[in-house]
């Protein structure tokens, strides 16, 4: 349907059009991709229908857009609604335009918050002074078994209210919340002195006030359920029958609460923390080593590489085949690596490795591909592939090309000695400025003693 209603405006615009613009996107076509008229044309078409498709939900989008735009001006309402802010939030600014003929103002125009109506305002209050007087134990059970300080918050979070407090004239309750030890400290197991505070909640014309009992009673009454107090009283009794002892024994475990020495559980974090310091040094020194070995392998490869080329221009130069070229090469390497097992030479056993692929079956071109992808090194791959065109065009063009490469091998094996001296020449220049310090200061020490005048 939509297809063909946008055939038809298609076709009645103007001829001209049409066609400059279907040359000019074939144009576009052209340049990007190698077809033949008839698939470019194809593709122009669905170009044109993809666009026309877009085209026409835009204009159904925008048609929407000015239904709500006119629908909105004509059943505008007569009046503007602005929002205050619930209660607790302040007072809120709204700028507004004032317009009259030709003159216009912006004011400012401020918006109360909302009032809460009396039974609003009692839950509040409930929800409030209840969260007040959890705040207030602090670490006690209760506001009736108080032994440890208060907290006096000047405020909760979420409401509004600015809080004070009227304290007990007797200085029993400070003003930071700590008890006072005049009146704590004399009390006994049973007994407690109860005093009152009265907490005044305040916010703009809202003011609340509620009267708490504080009963302060001694330290160690709070104490006596807590989960430790039974293994202290425990630990104090170990202690005094083994104080004929060099040692104190006790068990790491009482009830359900364990029992470690501070030096112990010290002394298993550090162990710990090095048990992990190893588990990550470990790998990562492997890592560092796998990765410092193949830096070696390959460095060695490329010091192996003219000797190689060499014995393989020399031995095929001499009217030896590949194969016998390769033999030849491998059984001089065993013979030198059973003189002595450490010269195990990483080219070298490549070369054994692409000799006994061909004595299996192999093929020669096969084989020496293979060799030279093994290496990360242009010079093996660039020296296959000359022997690979070897085989397939002949030796004379071949042997020139290695002889080449063999002439290229050893230029570049002298300018590797050349800055290998360079940089061992760097290398010891740190141990230099180290001994010419040491001699200096043996020779300036007894200029030193006697300047000093010793």
């Amino acid at each position: 349907m939509s297809e063909r209603f946008l055939y038809t405006i298609w076709n009645r615009l103007p001829f001209r059009f049409r066609q400059r613009l279907k040359q000019n996107v074939k144009r576009n076509m052209q340049e990007q991709y190698a077809e033949s008229e008839q698939e470019l044309y194809r593709r122009t078409e669905q170009f044109l229908l993809k666009q026309g498709k877009i085209i026409l939900i835009e204009v159904m989008i925008g048609g929407l857009l000015l239904a709500v735009v006119l629908a909105w001006h004509i059943f505008k309402p007569d009046y503007i609604l602005l929002k205050r802010n619930p209660f607790g939030q302040g007072t809120k600014e709204v700028q507004i335009s004032l317009q009259k003929g030709n003159k216009k103002k912006q004011i400012q125009y401020k918006l109360e918050e909302q009032k809460i109506s009396l039974k609003e305002r009692q839950k509040v209050y409930k929800a409030f002074f209840k969260q007040l007087k959890k705040e207030m134990r602090g670490k006690n059970p209760s506001l009736y078994k108080v032994s440890e300080a208060l907290s006096l918050p000047e405020s909760i979070a979420g409401y509004p209210f600015e809080i004070t407090y009227e304290l007990p004239e007797d200085g029993s309750i400070h003003l930071d919340g700590t008890l006072s030890e005049e009146v704590q400290t004399p009390l006994h197991k049973g007994e407690c002195h109860s005093r009152y505070i009265i907490v005044t909640a305040h916010y703009r014309e809202y003011k609340e006030k509620r009267k708490y009992k504080i009963s302060i009673v001694p330290k160690e009454a709070s104490s006596r359920k807590s989960a430790f107090y039974q293994v202290q009283k425990y630990l104090k009794r170990t202690e005094r029958a083994s104080r004929h002892e060099s040692d104190v024994k006790i068990p790491s475990s009482y009830g359900d609460a364990k029992i470690r020495a501070g030096q112990q559980e010290a002394g298993g974090r550090g162990a710990a923390v090095l048990f992990l310091v190893m588990c990550l040094c470990i790998p990562v020194h492997n890592y560092l080593k796998l990765k410092e070995e193949g830096e070696r392998h390959r460095k060695e490869a490329e010091k192996d590489f003219p000797v190689i080329v060499h014995l393989l221009t020399l031995y095929m130069g001499a009217g030896l085949s590949f194969l016998s070229a390769v033999r030849r090469i491998g059984c001089n390497y065993q013979k030198q690596k059973e003189g002595d097992a450490k010269q195990k030479k990483y080219a070298f056993e490549r070369v054994l490795l692409m000799e006994q692929q061909m004595n299996n079956g192999m093929s020669q071109k096969e084989a020496c591909q293979n060799w030279g992808m093994q290496f990360h090194s242009e010079a093996y791959q660039k020296l296959a592939l000359i022997l690979v065109q070897s085989f397939t065009k002949g030796s004379k063009e071949a042997s020139a090309m290695m002889e080449a490469e063999e002439r290229e091998a050893f230029q570049r094996r002298v300018e590797r000695a050349k800055q290998e001296g360079e940089e061992a020449a760097t290398r010891l220049l740190f141990p230099m400025i180290v001994l010419l310090c040491q001699v200096m200061l043996l020779v300036m020490y007894p200029a030193l003693i006697r300047f000093q005048g010793f």
